[in-house]
C-alpha cells in the first residue's frame, strides 16, 4: 500500500496546488469568476443530472481503476475525474448559480449605493460648505470599506474593488469564496460522503489489480472485481 500512499499524497497535492485558483471564467467587476467547466482540475463542482446510476458508476470506476493500475496512473486520469465529478455532482449545490448571481447582485447594489450616497454627499457639500475639513475626511475614511450580506452571500469591498466574499448554501453554509489570495470552495457534508465513497471504491479495485488477487486460507484464489 505503500505505493498508493505516495501516488495518493502526489495526487492530493496536485489538487490542492490547482484547486485555490480557479477564476478563468467570466468577468464581473474586478474578479474573474470560477469556470466549473475546468472541474477536473480544480475539483470545484456545480450541480449535474448524471448520466449513469450509482451502481453504473461504480461499476465505472473498478474497471477505471483497474485499467489504471495497468498503466502506473493513480487518480489522475481523464477517465477517473470525470467519472468522479459525476458522482460528487449529482450532490452539490448549484455553484455555478450562486455564484454568477450573487455577485452580479453585489455589483449591481455596490453601483446603486454609491450613486445615492453620491449624490446625498453633493447635497450635504452645498448644505454644509463649512463642514471642517478634518471631519470631511474621517467620513470618507470610515466609507472606504464596505460590506454587503444577505442570505446568499458575504461581501467586502476595498473602495471600488470587491476584496472579499463569501457564498453560502441553502442549509446557510458555506460553499466557496473569493479573497484578495484568489478562489477557494468548500465541499458539502453530501459532497465529501460521495467523495469518500468513490475514492475507497476506486483505491480498493486499484490496490487489487496492482497488486493481485487475494488467497484465502486453503489456497484458494479469489478476485473481489473479477
Amino acid at each position: 500500500m505503500s505505493g498508493v500512499s505516495s501516488v495518493n499524497s502526489a495526487a492530493f497535492n496536485y489538487i490542492q496546488a490547482n484547486k485555490e485558483r480557479f477564476g478563468t471564467g467570466a468577468k464581473v467587476g474586478n474578479i474573474k469568476l470560477p469556470n466549473f467547466k475546468k472541474a477536473e482540475i480544480n475539483g470545484a463542482y456545480t450541480k449535474t443530472e448524471s448520466s449513469m446510476s450509482d451502481e453504473e458508476l461504480k461499476e465505472a470506476i473498478v474497471k477505471t481503476a483497474k485499467e489504471d493500475a495497468a498503466k502506473g496512473e493513480f487518480q489522475t486520469t481523464k477517465a477517473f475525474l470525470d467519472l468522479k465529478k459525476e458522482y460528487i455532482s449529482s450532490v452539490s449545490p448549484d455553484r455555478e448559480g450562486i455564484i454568477t448571481n450573487s455577485t452580479k447582485k453585489i455589483f449591481d447594489n455596490k453601483n446603486t449605493a454609491k450613486f445615492k450616497n453620491e449624490k446625498i454627499k453633493t447635497l450635504l457639500e452645498i448644505l454644509l460648505e463649512a463642514e471642517k475639513k478634518g471631519d470631511k475626511k474621517k467620513k470618507d475614511d470610515e466609507n472606504a470599506v464596505v460590506n454587503m450580506k444577505s442570505d446568499d452571500y458575504f461581501a467586502s469591498f476595498d473602495g471600488d474593488k470587491l476584496s472579499y466574499v463569501a457564498f453560502y448554501d441553502s442549509n446557510g453554509d458555506i460553499i466557496a469564496e473569493y479573497s484578495q489570495n484568489g478562489w477557494a470552495h468548500f465541499q458539502t457534508k453530501e459532497e465529501s460522503a460521495r467523495r469518500h465513497e468513490i475514492c475507497s471504491i476506486y483505491n480498493e479495485a486499484w490496490s487489487g489489480a496492482k497488486n493481485g488477487p487475494k488467497h484465502l486460507e486453503g489456497g484458494t484464489t479469489i478476485d473481489a472485481y473479477a
